[in-house]
Protein backbone atom coordinates (compact mmCIF):
# COMPACT_ATOMS: atom_id res chain seq x y z
CA UNK A 1 0.00 0.00 0.00
CA UNK A 2 1.27 3.25 -0.97
CA UNK A 3 1.96 6.63 1.11
CA UNK A 4 -0.52 8.23 -0.24
CA UNK A 5 -3.43 5.77 -0.19
CA UNK A 6 -2.50 5.17 3.98
CA UNK A 7 -2.73 9.10 4.21
CA UNK A 8 -6.27 9.41 2.86
CA UNK A 9 -7.46 6.16 5.04
CA UNK A 10 -6.25 8.22 8.10
CA UNK A 11 -7.90 11.95 6.72
CA UNK A 12 -11.04 9.61 6.21
CA UNK A 13 -10.38 8.05 9.60
CA UNK A 14 -9.92 11.56 11.39
CA UNK A 15 -13.08 13.61 9.25
CA UNK A 16 -15.68 10.44 10.59
CA UNK A 17 -14.62 10.67 14.21
CA UNK A 18 -16.64 13.52 15.27
CA UNK A 19 -20.13 12.44 13.54
CA UNK A 20 -19.19 9.12 14.93
CA UNK A 21 -18.96 10.15 19.09
CA UNK A 22 -22.25 12.44 18.02
CA UNK A 23 -24.39 9.09 17.05
CA UNK A 24 -22.76 7.12 19.95
CA UNK A 25 -23.90 10.68 22.38
CA UNK A 26 -27.29 9.74 20.97
CA UNK A 27 -27.36 6.50 21.52
CA UNK A 28 -26.50 6.64 24.89
CA UNK A 29 -29.29 9.33 25.95
CA UNK A 30 -31.52 7.29 23.66
CA UNK A 31 -32.82 4.87 27.05
CA UNK A 32 -33.39 8.11 29.08
CA UNK A 33 -35.97 9.10 26.36
CA UNK A 34 -37.52 5.62 26.24
CA UNK A 35 -38.29 6.14 29.86
CA UNK A 36 -40.19 8.83 29.35
CA UNK A 37 -42.86 7.55 27.19
CA UNK A 38 -42.99 4.04 29.15
CA UNK A 39 -46.35 2.98 28.75
CA UNK A 40 -49.41 3.05 26.95
CA UNK A 41 -51.14 6.69 26.60
CA UNK A 42 -54.63 6.43 24.80
CA UNK A 43 -57.43 8.46 24.03
CA UNK A 44 -60.76 8.08 26.34
CA UNK A 45 -64.03 9.57 25.01
CA UNK A 46 -67.70 10.32 26.80
CA UNK A 47 -70.52 11.77 26.56
CA UNK A 48 -73.63 12.31 28.18
CA UNK A 49 -76.50 14.52 26.58
CA UNK A 50 -79.51 16.47 28.41
CA UNK A 51 -82.59 19.33 27.31
CA UNK A 52 -81.23 22.47 27.79
CA UNK A 53 -82.52 24.21 31.00
CA UNK A 54 -83.10 27.61 29.30
CA UNK A 55 -83.23 29.66 26.82
CA UNK A 56 -82.47 33.62 25.38
CA UNK A 57 -83.32 36.30 23.39
CA UNK A 58 -81.12 39.63 21.96
CA UNK A 59 -83.17 42.31 22.17
CA UNK A 60 -81.73 45.90 21.36
CA UNK A 61 -83.23 48.93 22.54
CA UNK A 62 -81.95 52.68 21.23
CA UNK A 63 -82.82 56.55 20.49
CA UNK A 64 -81.29 59.07 18.42
CA UNK A 65 -81.24 62.83 18.50
CA UNK A 66 -79.26 65.83 17.44
CA UNK A 67 -79.23 66.81 21.17
CA UNK A 68 -77.49 64.44 23.18
CA UNK A 69 -80.25 65.57 25.95
CA UNK A 70 -82.88 64.61 23.58
CA UNK A 71 -81.42 60.82 22.89
CA UNK A 72 -80.81 60.31 26.38
CA UNK A 73 -84.73 61.28 27.33
CA UNK A 74 -86.11 58.90 24.62
CA UNK A 75 -83.76 56.16 25.14
CA UNK A 76 -84.86 56.09 28.90
CA UNK A 77 -88.27 56.29 27.67
CA UNK A 78 -87.51 53.08 25.23
CA UNK A 79 -86.23 50.96 27.53
CA UNK A 80 -89.06 51.70 30.59
CA UNK A 81 -91.69 50.63 27.76
CA UNK A 82 -89.69 47.03 27.56
CA UNK A 83 -89.30 46.87 31.11
CA UNK A 84 -92.40 47.83 31.94
CA UNK A 85 -94.03 45.53 29.18
CA UNK A 86 -92.67 42.35 30.58
CA UNK A 87 -92.87 42.86 34.02
CA UNK A 88 -96.81 43.15 33.58
CA UNK A 89 -96.12 39.41 32.10
CA UNK A 90 -95.69 38.46 35.65
CA UNK A 91 -93.84 35.31 34.96
CA UNK A 92 -91.48 33.97 37.62
CA UNK A 93 -89.35 32.23 35.33
CA UNK A 94 -88.40 35.10 33.02
CA UNK A 95 -86.05 38.04 33.43
CA UNK A 96 -84.21 40.76 31.53
CA UNK A 97 -80.35 41.40 31.50
CA UNK A 98 -79.11 44.45 30.61
CA UNK A 99 -75.57 44.78 28.98
CA UNK A 100 -73.23 47.62 27.69
CA UNK A 101 -74.40 50.89 26.82
CA UNK A 102 -73.05 51.93 22.95
CA UNK A 103 -72.89 55.78 22.58
CA UNK A 104 -72.10 56.31 18.51
CA UNK A 105 -73.02 57.69 16.00
CA UNK A 106 -76.54 57.20 13.80
CA UNK A 107 -76.46 55.75 10.88
CA UNK A 108 -73.09 54.68 10.70
CA UNK A 109 -71.88 51.14 9.68
CA UNK A 110 -69.26 49.34 10.92
CA UNK A 111 -66.89 48.37 7.92
CA UNK A 112 -65.23 45.19 7.40
CA UNK A 113 -62.25 47.21 7.40
CA UNK A 114 -61.91 49.22 10.69
CA UNK A 115 -59.53 51.71 9.11
CA UNK A 116 -62.60 52.57 6.12
CA UNK A 117 -65.53 54.45 7.79
CA UNK A 118 -68.88 55.44 6.02
CA UNK A 119 -69.09 58.92 4.91
CA UNK A 120 -71.11 61.28 6.96
CA UNK A 121 -73.55 62.98 4.60
CA UNK A 122 -75.53 65.30 7.33
CA UNK A 123 -74.06 68.80 8.41
CA UNK A 124 -74.85 67.72 12.19
CA UNK A 125 -74.18 64.69 14.07
CA UNK A 126 -77.13 62.73 15.50
CA UNK A 127 -75.83 61.10 18.71
CA UNK A 128 -77.51 57.45 19.14
CA UNK A 129 -78.02 55.16 22.32
CA UNK A 130 -78.23 51.75 22.23
CA UNK A 131 -78.24 49.08 24.53
CA UNK A 132 -78.43 45.26 24.66
CA UNK A 133 -81.22 43.23 26.30
CA UNK A 134 -81.30 39.63 26.54
CA UNK A 135 -84.16 38.22 28.05
CA UNK A 136 -84.00 34.64 29.89
CA UNK A 137 -86.20 32.27 30.45
CA UNK A 138 -85.32 29.46 32.85
CA UNK A 139 -86.61 26.16 33.66
CA UNK A 140 -87.80 24.78 30.27
CA UNK A 141 -86.04 21.22 30.93
CA UNK A 142 -89.17 20.07 32.08
CA UNK A 143 -91.43 21.36 29.08
CA UNK A 144 -92.62 19.77 26.48
CA UNK A 145 -91.96 21.37 22.87
CA UNK A 146 -95.08 22.97 22.51
CA UNK A 147 -95.10 24.60 25.88
CA UNK A 148 -91.66 26.04 24.90
CA UNK A 149 -92.83 27.36 21.43
CA UNK A 150 -95.88 29.09 23.10
CA UNK A 151 -93.49 30.88 25.81
CA UNK A 152 -90.93 32.29 22.88
CA UNK A 153 -93.96 33.18 20.44
CA UNK A 154 -95.30 35.03 23.38
CA UNK A 155 -91.66 36.75 24.64
CA UNK A 156 -91.22 37.85 21.10
CA UNK A 157 -94.58 39.26 20.88
CA UNK A 158 -93.75 41.39 23.79
CA UNK A 159 -90.44 42.60 23.04
CA UNK A 160 -91.75 43.39 19.62
CA UNK A 161 -94.92 45.34 20.89
CA UNK A 162 -93.09 47.55 23.11
CA UNK A 163 -90.82 48.50 20.72
CA UNK A 164 -88.00 46.23 20.96
CA UNK A 165 -84.93 45.66 18.02
CA UNK A 166 -85.08 41.06 17.96
CA UNK A 167 -81.45 39.94 17.35
CA UNK A 168 -78.51 41.02 17.68
CA UNK A 169 -78.38 44.39 15.46
CA UNK A 170 -75.57 46.82 15.74
CA UNK A 171 -73.27 44.52 17.03
CA UNK A 172 -72.23 42.15 14.22
CA UNK A 173 -68.61 42.85 12.89
CA UNK A 174 -67.76 40.98 9.83
CA UNK A 175 -64.09 41.96 10.31
CA UNK A 176 -64.46 40.00 13.89
CA UNK A 177 -65.62 37.21 13.01
CA UNK A 178 -63.47 36.51 10.04
CA UNK A 179 -60.19 37.71 11.85
CA UNK A 180 -60.72 35.07 14.54
CA UNK A 181 -62.78 32.58 12.40
CA UNK A 182 -65.51 32.52 14.53
CA UNK A 183 -68.89 31.27 13.96
CA UNK A 184 -71.52 34.59 13.56
CA UNK A 185 -74.99 34.06 16.16
CA UNK A 186 -77.61 33.36 14.15
CA UNK A 187 -81.04 32.50 15.25
CA UNK A 188 -83.30 34.41 16.95
CA UNK A 189 -83.52 32.09 20.40
CA UNK A 190 -80.32 30.54 21.99
CA UNK A 191 -81.04 27.40 23.88
CA UNK A 192 -78.82 27.10 26.60
CA UNK A 193 -77.50 23.93 29.06
CA UNK A 194 -75.31 26.04 32.23
CA UNK A 195 -76.11 23.53 35.01
CA UNK A 196 -73.83 20.37 33.76
CA UNK A 197 -71.59 20.44 36.62
CA UNK A 198 -73.21 16.57 37.46
CA UNK A 199 -73.47 15.61 33.70
CA UNK A 200 -69.81 17.06 33.47
CA UNK A 201 -68.94 14.19 35.98
CA UNK A 202 -70.71 11.89 34.54
CA UNK A 203 -69.24 12.47 30.85
CA UNK A 204 -65.32 12.24 32.55
CA UNK A 205 -66.00 8.87 34.18
CA UNK A 206 -66.63 7.64 30.96
CA UNK A 207 -64.37 8.65 29.19
CA UNK A 208 -61.60 7.30 31.75
CA UNK A 209 -63.83 4.20 31.34
CA UNK A 210 -63.15 4.19 27.31
CA UNK A 211 -59.65 4.89 28.51
CA UNK A 212 -59.08 1.96 30.54
CA UNK A 213 -61.19 -0.33 28.36
CA UNK A 214 -58.62 0.60 25.26
CA UNK A 215 -55.79 0.33 27.56
CA UNK A 216 -56.53 -3.20 28.97
CA UNK A 217 -56.75 -4.16 25.04
CA UNK A 218 -53.40 -3.25 24.14
CA UNK A 219 -52.23 -4.95 27.73
CA UNK A 220 -53.67 -8.31 26.76
CA UNK A 221 -52.14 -7.86 23.47
CA UNK A 222 -49.03 -7.06 24.18
CA UNK A 223 -49.06 -9.65 27.08
CA UNK A 224 -47.90 -7.06 29.88
CA UNK A 225 -50.03 -6.40 32.65
CA UNK A 226 -51.75 -2.51 33.13
CA UNK A 227 -50.96 -1.19 35.85
CA UNK A 228 -52.43 2.39 37.47
CA UNK A 229 -52.66 5.84 35.55
CA UNK A 230 -49.77 7.80 36.26
CA UNK A 231 -51.08 11.02 33.78
CA UNK A 232 -54.03 12.64 32.41
CA UNK A 233 -54.50 15.47 29.49
CA UNK A 234 -57.37 17.40 28.82
CA UNK A 235 -58.02 17.53 25.14
CA UNK A 236 -62.00 18.72 24.65
CA UNK A 237 -63.30 19.95 27.82
CA UNK A 238 -67.08 20.73 27.83
CA UNK A 239 -68.51 24.40 28.08
CA UNK A 240 -64.68 26.11 26.61
CA UNK A 241 -65.59 28.55 24.07
CA UNK A 242 -64.37 31.34 21.89
CA UNK A 243 -64.61 35.06 23.19
CA UNK A 244 -66.77 36.94 21.75
CA UNK A 245 -67.28 40.69 21.28
CA UNK A 246 -70.09 40.44 23.96
CA UNK A 247 -67.51 40.10 27.09
CA UNK A 248 -70.09 39.86 29.87
CA UNK A 249 -71.73 36.57 28.66
CA UNK A 250 -70.59 33.78 30.74
CA UNK A 251 -67.64 31.03 29.06
CA UNK A 252 -68.97 27.83 30.66
CA UNK A 253 -71.57 27.19 29.08
CA UNK A 254 -73.13 25.15 26.11
CA UNK A 255 -75.46 26.50 23.42
CA UNK A 256 -77.56 25.26 20.38
CA UNK A 257 -79.49 27.25 17.99
CA UNK A 258 -82.75 24.42 18.07
CA UNK A 259 -84.38 22.77 21.30
CA UNK A 260 -83.27 19.21 21.06
CA UNK A 261 -80.91 17.87 23.49
CA UNK A 262 -77.27 19.23 23.84
CA UNK A 263 -74.34 16.59 24.16
CA UNK A 264 -71.35 17.58 26.64
CA UNK A 265 -68.41 15.75 25.33
CA UNK A 266 -64.85 14.71 27.10
CA UNK A 267 -62.13 13.69 25.20
CA UNK A 268 -59.04 12.92 27.18
CA UNK A 269 -55.14 11.55 26.93
CA UNK A 270 -54.97 8.94 29.79
CA UNK A 271 -51.26 7.56 30.00
CA UNK A 272 -51.02 4.30 32.26
CA UNK A 273 -48.39 2.46 33.67
CA UNK A 274 -47.64 -1.19 32.15
CA UNK A 275 -45.57 -3.69 34.04
CA UNK A 276 -43.77 -6.78 32.74
CA UNK A 277 -46.19 -10.24 34.17
CA UNK A 278 -43.98 -11.97 36.11
CA UNK A 279 -42.35 -15.44 34.87
CA UNK A 280 -43.56 -19.00 36.37
CA UNK A 281 -40.62 -21.06 37.20
CA UNK A 282 -41.55 -24.32 36.58
CA UNK A 283 -42.19 -26.46 39.77
CA UNK A 284 -40.53 -29.60 40.93
CA UNK A 285 -40.57 -32.98 38.68
CA UNK A 286 -43.81 -35.08 40.10
CA UNK A 287 -42.18 -38.33 41.33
Amino acid sequence: MNRSRIAGIVLLLVLSRPARAQFMEGMAAAPSATQNIEGFTVAGKGHVAAKPDKFEIDLSVSAASELTADAVVKYRDAKRRIHEAFTALKLANVAVDERGLLVDQKGMMQSPYFFDNQPNSRTKTEVQLTRKLVVKAAGIRTMDEEAVLQLVGRLLDVAQDAGAKVGGQGEFSPYYYYRYDITPPSGLVRFVLDDFDKLQEQAYEKAIADARARAERLARLSRVDLGPIVAIREITVPGDRVATPDDEMPRKRLEAGKFQEITVRVELLVRFEVRSKPTVKPGPPSP
